[in-house]
């Protein structure tokens, strides 16, 4: 049940609709992003992951405005995932995709405006998420082709 400075939505990503959580009141927020393609995970090379932390962050920057985001807000957050198994075995744990996405997120919402998503090394993704407070994981179902893998991302703050 959310507190009352929450509430429950729903929103579409392609054809699989999924439920999201936010702020009633919102400052900001982005209601709905989604980034396509192989989801890279914590025990994927260091290649990959940083090629999906620059994606992620890229569009993420490319849609919160021209300034960065207030890193002392309150943040509500929702992924909704689908993965394309054999991407990535049979057995894979969930949790291991979902710092990836953190850290990307972060450095798209509060990195400089002049700031290339590009340029952030491996050591840098540590733009804070310390609250990052409220965050709802769904699991779509999973994608039947490689190009339909992916995460939508929604986002408020407070």
């Amino acid at each position: 049940m959310p507190s009352e400075n929450l509430k429950f939505g729903y929103r579409e990503f392609g054809e699989w609709g999924f439920p999201i959580v936010e702020f009633t009141n919102p400052v900001a927020s982005l209601p709905y992003l989604p980034v396509v393609g192989r989801i890279a995970n914590s025990s994927d090379t260091k290649e990959a992951r940083q090629a999906w932390k620059v994606k992620v962050a890229s569009e993420i920057k490319a849609v919160r405005g021209n300034s960065a985001w207030n890193s002392g807000s309150d943040y509500a957050i929702t992924l909704a995932l689908s993965f394309h198994c054999e991407n990535h075995g049979k057995r894979f744990d969930v949790d291991n995709f979902i710092k990836p996405i953190l850290d990307a997120l972060a450095a798209g919402l509060f990195c400089d405006s002049q700031m290339n998503p590009k340029d952030i090394q491996a050591r840098q993704w540590t733009y804070p998420d310390s609250n990052f407070k409220t965050l709802l994981i769904h699991r779509l179902p999973d994608a039947d082709s490689q190009d339909k893998e992916g995460v939508a991302i929604c986002v408020s703050s407070r």
